[in-house]
């Protein structure tokens, strides 16, 4: 993809798409989140506001935020030559990517099926010395929950972290280190793709703390495994498309979530 030197009008058909689907995918992790922590917050001292004004400034505030963040991800990816030209192409009507969808589909399921295969088999070691793990707890819980639970990470995460983050960061990064030059070089992708990856793998450690202490190993475990698949799934959005990082993030949630605990009862 190279970015267009001519003004495009902005994609609102795109973005309620996004948008949408977005908050589907929040949605979706839901009932696995509640077994997952249900307990734990359900410990947690009650707050003063009554629950039903504190879920409804919450709800308010998150779709505000992801508003702004799919609003501005899919402005700035525009003029980097980013985005998700397939899902634009067809909200526009212009159905003439086949080739294009099959490159993307089988270069996210391939690398979502390798990131899965070697996530698996590192946390299969790891679990032992980490027995709260949500790979291992998710063991116990319904196969439709961790189903559902992987459309957040292939949905949501990716529109947050790849579109948004990832994008910002090599926009301001151009901007600063290309003055006179839009287009996006390699050295200023890869700058943005393993910053947002540190922050996708830095970005679990909240909920990790609930189920478990951050020790060291809590850490290196989350910055190394998460940030080699955010690495992967950056590349993927830049030479493919937000689809085809979608497409891994999902099917490697999959292996981890879904096909991976089973193997902790062998």
């Amino acid at each position: 993809m190279a970015p267009s030197s001519l003004p495009q009008a902005y994609p609102w058909r795109l973005f309620w798409l996004l948008f949408t689907a977005g908050i589907l995918g929040a949605l979706a992790i839901s009932p696995f989140a509640w077994d997952l922590l249900g307990p734990v917050l359900s410990k947690m001292e009650r707050p003063s506001v009554p629950l039903p004004v504190l879920i409804l400034v919450g709800v308010v505030q998150n779709l505000a935020l992801f508003a702004l963040v799919v609003w501005l991800g899919l402005k700035l990816s525009r003029s980097l030559g980013l985005g998700a030209p397939l899902l634009e192409s067809w909200v526009t009507g212009k159905p003439e990517l086949n080739a294009s969808l099959a490159r993307s589909l089988k270069a996210g399921l391939l690398t979502g099926v390798v990131l899965g295969i070697a996530l698996v088999i590192s946390l299969l070691a790891l679990a032992p010395r980490l027995p709260n793990l949500p790979f291992v707890i998710a063991a116990k819980l319904p196969v439709w929950k961790r189903l559902l639970a992987c459309f957040y990470g292939g949905v949501y995460e990716e529109i947050l972290t790849r579109l948004f983050l990832l994008t910002l960061i090599a926009w301001i990064a151009n901007r600063s280190w290309q003055k006179t030059a839009p287009k996006l070089s390699n050295s200023v992708f890869w700058f943005a793709n393993i910053s947002a990856a540190i922050v996708f793998g830095l970005g679990h450690l909240p909920s990790a703390s609930l189920l478990m202490p951050i020790t060291p190993l809590v850490v290196f475990a989350a910055l190394t495994l998460n940030g080699v698949a955010g690495i992967a799934f950056g590349y993927l959005y830049r030479k493919h498309g937000l689809e085809a990082a979608m497409i891994a993030h999902y099917t490697c949630d999959v292996a981890l979530f879904v096909i991976g605990p089973a193997l902790l009862r062998l």
